[in-house]
């Protein structure tokens, strides 16, 4: 949740409740400086934006709900697969 406190921007990470003052005045340049200095992310869900933080972001999916829509796809490994082994033509 981004949202104005005292003339600027604060953003609240959806998941861990992690606080960040942006120091913008306008909301786009903290939406801006939220992504692409601070490495947050920001996802659209029934009309409704969720922000999170670069830890939650890189916990997990911050949002599980693109997974039951069918939209996530992972690789299930096999038993004596390597999940670091590359693939070589």
């Amino acid at each position: 949740m981004i949202r104005q406190q005292g003339g600027k921007w604060v953003a609240e990470c959806d998941r861990c409740a992690r606080k960040i003052t942006t120091g913008q005045r306008s909301f786009q340049q903290a939406a801006n400086y939220l992504s692409r200095a601070e490495g947050w992310d920001s996802w659209e869900h029934d009309g409704d934006w969720k922000n999170y933080c670069p830890q939650c972001v890189e916990a997990s999916d911050p949002n599980p709900d693109l997974d039951r829509a069918g939209v996530g796809f992972t690789k299930r490994w096999m038993a004596g697969d390597d999940p670091q082994a590359k693939i070589s033509n």
